[in-house]
């Protein structure tokens, strides 16, 4: 799990603000998820969980580096901070046009990534563009990455874990949500997190939630899935599945 150290000085592990999670209830699973009216960042419903655009400028990772994606209850002063995700990552794969993706893109893992993740960057969408730039998409460990939950189905705070390492809700406030000045920060900023902080919440996570749902058990059951023939991957596969 830890980054090598050749690697540790330039690198960090984060916790990850945005905006609060969508529910879809899909059997007995309760997924909470980003809006499916836009680029959907991270992307959960994949093998690997994929992040290629909120807050990517402003991390420096590598593998092995954990990303913790939280959402508070109120911004800019919130009292919770649920955590959503658990991004352990797995590879950094670069884009060869920072600002436009094609579905034949090695990087792509099939049409329903490519539909809900990817070509958001593409027109007539235009997001998150680059002028000077390198994009690349970091992909998740799919063993060690997940959302985290409780018995009952709920998301797990993380204020309380903070309070044990001596780290306040103020002090997590300001560096996340107000500027220099105190005031509303209008986007949020990642918060950094020590090797030792990162390995003590992801062992915190992993023993608190009874329920950790990985890429695996829901990449089939996205609300807007198209019929699995149109999802087949697209690195020499036919969309029987089959080879080419």
């Amino acid at each position: 799990m830890a980054v090598p150290a050749t690697l540790r000085f330039f690198t960090m592990d984060y916790l990850v603000y945005h905006p609060k999670r969508e529910i879809s209830e899909i059997g007995n699973l309760k997924i909470y998820h980003d809006s499916f009216s836009d680029n959907q960042d991270p992307y959960l419903w994949n093998d690997q969980f994929l992040h290629s655009f909120c807050h990517i400028t402003q991390l420096r990772v590598e593998p092995n580096n954990i990303l913790f994606w939280v959402s508070g209850d109120t911004y800019p002063n919130f009292t919770k901070l649920l955590c959503d995700c658990v991004f352990v990552i797995d590879s950094k794969e670069y884009w060869e046009n920072a600002n436009q993706i094609q579905l034949t893109d090695l990087i792509v893992d099939n049409e329903q990534s490519f539909d809900h993740h990817y070509k958001w960057v593409n027109p007539p969408f235009n997001q998150h563009l680059f002028k000077r730039r390198r994009r690349y998409t970091l992909k998740a460990d799919s063993v060690k990455s997940f959302q985290p939950q409780r018995r009952n189905g709920e998301l797990i705070d993380l204020i309380p874990f903070f309070e044990q390492q001596g780290i306040s809700t103020e002090t997590l406030i300001n560096s996340i949500s107000r500027n220099k000045s105190g005031k509303k920060s209008m986007n949020s900023r990642p918060f950094k997190l020590t090797p030792e902080q990162s390995q003590k919440l992801y062992d915190y996570l992993t023993v608190n939630s009874a329920i950790k749902i990985k890429g695996k058990d829901i990449k089939l059951k996205h609300p807007n899935r198209k019929e699995k023939e149109n999802y087949a991957h697209n690195n020499g596969y036919s969309k029987c599945g089959v080879k080419c």
